[in-house]
């Protein structure tokens, strides 16, 4: 996933940049101002590449770099030619309050790309703003408190409160893009076990996830809820003549055509083979047997402008839920319906009444 190396990179560099801090006051001056300072300020850049990667953009590590470099230069310049802990602490403010407003911008500005839960980019934008409103609180502590310490490493009650504060900053920083990370993870795995690799329909399992939800909103609205079961005629041939490889291109034609012609609402579905489910939610069955129509006529325009598809006809059973219907019962009164279009010579759609049916079909299931 992109911005994962560079978050665990910035999560070693702030235990490293810790250490120096912690150790400060038994090390040399370089070690416990400049390096521990810069080790830090490299840190927190790198979770900013990390999160400009995690969303897209790009990383604008030369200016990171050259940013941690000048950084790292005026903590010098305010400890050896001007010796002042305020200018520093000032300068270090403004670094990390920088890199928080970046974060927090490249979030936001991410923001049509959101998904649900967003307690994840909440979680990051809050610890974003506490981070900035801690430094800049320490900043204003430190210019107005008359009795506020002159250096990093002298003991103050309130410098090792915000000292203790401050080793949350970066973990907490840390710990939000990896969230997102995970979140990504996770995203991707359910979108891998919902769709069809091949032809990018919805899978088996998902179909049936969505006809459940689906039905439920059309029992609670009254809104009509149609299904289509579309089966290739002819299909066979193509494996046998052409390869499997052929068969497959052929599929994947079919899918794109169909969901061309689809609305987005309407759920693709493949349900094995070459045999492909179509749930149309707001729709009657009287429109379902016109969108079934036009969908067979695309596929026959096309199979003279794809070898593919080339003498592939569809057969198309329709049927519609009615209250207290089950996805599998309804299906099963599609697969009825699909067996009769094959039954009356293929390369056609018929529709199975459901009053006619329903005793007969709820036994079956």
């Amino acid at each position: 996933m992109p911005g994962t190396r560079e978050l665990i990179a910035s999560a070693a560099l702030g235990v490293a940049a810790n250490l120096l801090y912690a150790f400060g006051r038994h090390l040399p001056p370089l070690l416990a101002y400049e390096l521990a300072n810069g080790v830090y300020a490299a840190a927190t850049g790198a979770a900013f590449i990390g999160y400009r990667l995690l969303f897209g953009r790009k990383p604008c590590a030369s200016a990171v770099a050259i940013a941690v470099a000048f950084f790292t230069a005026g903590i010098a310049y305010f400890h050896y030619l001007v010796d002042s802990h305020l200018a520093r602490s000032a300068l270090v403010a403004l670094f990390q309050a920088g890199v928080c407003a970046g974060i927090a911008t490249t979030l936001l500005q991410a923001r049509r790309e959101w998904r649900k839960p967003y307690y994840t980019k909440l979680f990051v934008l809050a610890v974003c703003g506490l981070i900035a409103a801690g430094h800049l609180a320490r900043v204003a502590w430190l210019w107005a408190a008359p009795d506020a310490p002159t250096s990093l490493l002298e003991p103050n009650l309130w410098s090792v409160a915000f000292l203790s504060a401050f080793c949350f900053a970066l973990p907490g920083l840390v710990f939000g893009g990896l969230l997102l990370v995970h979140r990504r993870i996770v995203a991707m795995a359910e979108e891998a076990a919902n769709r069809d690799f091949l032809t990018e329909a919805w899978s088996r399992r998902a179909f049936f996830e969505t006809s459940r939800r689906e039905m439920a909103r059309a029992l609670r609205t009254g809104r009509p809820l149609a299904l289509m079961l579309i089966d290739f005629d002819n299909f066979k041939p193509i494996n046998d003549t052409l390869g499997h490889d052929a068969g497959d291109r052929a599929l994947v034609a079919f899918a794109r055509r169909a969901l061309s012609a689809l609305r987005e609402t309407d759920c693709l579905a493949r349900m094995g083979g070459d045999e492909f489910a179509v749930l149309m939610p707001e729709t009657d069955l009287k429109r379902a047997m016109l969108v079934a129509t036009r969908l067979k006529s695309e596929v026959e325009t096309t199979t003279r402008q794809d070898d593919f598809l080339r003498g592939v006809t569809l057969s198309i059973g329709v049927s519609q839920y009615t209250a207290n219907d089950t996805p599998e019962v309804v299906l099963k009164r599609a697969d009825v319906a699909l067996y009769k279009a094959k039954a009356a010579g293929r390369n056609r759609i018929v529709c199975v009444p459901v009053e006619h049916d329903r005793d007969r079909l709820r036994q079956v299931v």
